[in-house]
């Protein structure tokens, strides 16, 4: 029974680091579902046989466990982003830097042509984007969001001047595909969709990012979607 009630608990601990990393859930979520999930398969004897624990102590055993997987999941889980990303093409240079050194997932971007600043706004991708482009014309291509969720800000597209050409969501990026979205998350090897990092076409004007399976292309002037040929 000891070392059933040992491997169970082990067993616990693995399943919830890994549903956290797989679903970017919160440490406070993850602890609760873990206790929730022991409680569910720990036998309800209110008076085991000689030898067997009671179920205070298996109780007391598996807040522990669980604030356990939630310490860990919170060291995991503050992982963040370079403070100052730069990204160049030809005369441009794109800086995204974090608004306030990572205490909150804000992030600032800023486009250069030269030592001259074009513009400089917030993002709204937390912690910013997993991926950004900059190219020659000046575009600015930014992809998914640094947390790993399926976002709105699945691709974003900005002009040379700061204004936006395109923004589309996860599903926008599933259904150009026709991929399912179970699909294009397993074979997710950077954020929650992106299998290879992004590739500039640069004399088509276009930018081209591996996902499931297939190539979504981006059009950086018009900020259309399609399946590359």
């Amino acid at each position: 029974m000891v070392k059933l009630f040992s491997l169970r608990l082990f067993s616990l601990k693995l399943f919830s680091l890994k549903l956290s990393s797989l679903l970017g859930l919160s440490v406070l979520a993850i602890a609760a579902a873990a206790f929730s999930l022991f409680l569910a398969k720990s036998p309800h004897t209110s008076t085991p046989p000689s030898g067997e624990s009671t179920i205070a102590e298996q109780v007391a055993e598996a807040k522990t466990v669980a604030k356990t997987v939630a310490d860990e999941v919170a060291v995991d889980s503050i992982s963040h982003p370079p403070l100052e990303q730069v990204f160049t093409k030809g005369d441009y240079r794109l800086v995204i830097t974090a608004g306030d050194q990572w205490e909150t997932p804000v992030a600032i971007a800023q486009l250069y042509e030269g030592n001259t600043l074009q513009w400089e706004q917030t993002i709204p991708h937390s912690y910013g984007p997993r991926f950004a482009l900059v190219s020659a014309q000046g575009q600015v291509l930014l992809l998914d969001e640094f947390i790993n969720v399926a976002s709105d800000r699945a691709v974003t597209v900005i002009s040379a001047t700061g204004e936006p050409i395109a923004q589309h969501s996860f599903n926008d990026v599933k259904n150009t595909l026709s991929v399912s979205a179970a699909a294009l998350t397993q074979q997710a090897s950077s954020g929650w969709w992106i299998s290879a990092p992004p590739r500039l076409n640069e004399p088509a004007g276009k930018a081209l990012v591996a996902a499931g399976g297939k190539t979504l292309e981006i059009d950086l002037n018009q900020g259309e979607l399609k399946v590359a040929n």
